[in-house]
C-alpha cells in the first residue's frame, strides 16, 4: 500500500511539474503557490433542459464536494465555425478552444446537445483539457446514469485524473456499450490521486 502511495505521489508531481512548464496560467499558479485548491466550475449549455442541468449540478457536486463549486452560468449558442456540413457534426476541439478562451472561472464545462468529433474519431462523448475545460455531448446519451457517468468522468480529466483501467468512472470508453458497462463511481486510486493534487 505504501509503494503504491508512493508511486501515485511521483506520478502526479511529474504531471503537475510538466503541466506547470507548458502552462502559466495565473489562476492556476496562485492557487498552486498559495495551496488552496479548491476550483471554481463554470457550467455553460446549450439546448440543454433544466432538468438535465440538475442532473449534472448534483451528480458533480456530490461526487467532487471537497474541492469544487460549481456554477450554473446561461445558456448560449453553438458557435458556426465549429459545424463540420460533411459530418453533419460539431468539431469538439474548436468548441473546447472557444470554451477556455471564454469562461469567466478557473475552469468551464460546456455542454452540448449535438453530436461531436475529434480528429480521427467518429464521435465523442467529451473531450477536455487538464486545468482549463471539457465540452460534454448528450445526444448519444440516453438516459441520466450515462449522463451522469460522462459528466463526472470529463470533468475527472479537468481536474487532473487520466483514464484509469480499474472499475472506475474514468475507464475509457470507445462506445456506448462501454459507457454503459463502467461504473458510475471513482475508484479508490482515482480518489487518492484527487486528493494527492487538491490537498496539500
Amino acid at each position: 500500500m505504501l509503494r503504491m502511495m508512493r508511486t501515485i505521489k511521483v506520478e502526479f508531481f511529474l504531471f503537475c511539474r510538466d503541466f506547470i512548464k507548458k502552462d502559466r496560467d495565473e489562476s492556476f499558479m496562485s492557487k498552486l503557490k498559495s495551496k488552496q485548491f479548491f476550483m471554481e466550475l463554470e457550467v455553460l449549455y446549450s439546448q440543454i433542459s433544466g432538468d438535465k442541468i440538475q442532473i449534472i449540478k448534483n451528480v458533480l457536486t456530490n461526487t467532487y464536494k471537497d474541492i469544487l463549486k460549481v456554477y450554473i452560468d446561461e445558456e448560449i449558442e453553438l458557435i458556426d465555425e465549429a459545424y463540420t456540413l460533411q459530418r453533419r457534426q460539431y468539431n469538439a476541439e474548436i468548441l473546447l478552444n472557444y470554451l477556455i478562451r471564454n469562461k469567466k472561472r478557473g475552469i468551464g464545462l460546456w455542454v452540448v446537445s449535438k453530436d461531436i468529433y475529434s480528429s480521427g474519431m467518429n464521435f465523442v462523448f467529451g473531450l477536455a483539457q487538464p486545468f482549463k475545460g471539457a465540452i460534454l455531448s448528450i445526444y448519444r446519451l440516453l438516459n441520466k446514469r450515462l449522463i451522469e457517468k460522462e459528466v463526472v468522468h470529463e470533468v475527472g480529466h479537468v481536474l487532473g485524473l487520466p483514464h484509469c483501467s480499474n472499475n472506475c468512472v474514468m475507464q475509457y470508453s470507445n462506445s456506448l456499450w462501454e459507457a454503459e458497462i463502467k461504473p458510475s463511481y471513482l475508484c479508490e486510486e482515482c480518489k487518492k490521486k484527487i486528493n494527492l493534487i487538491y490537498s496539500y
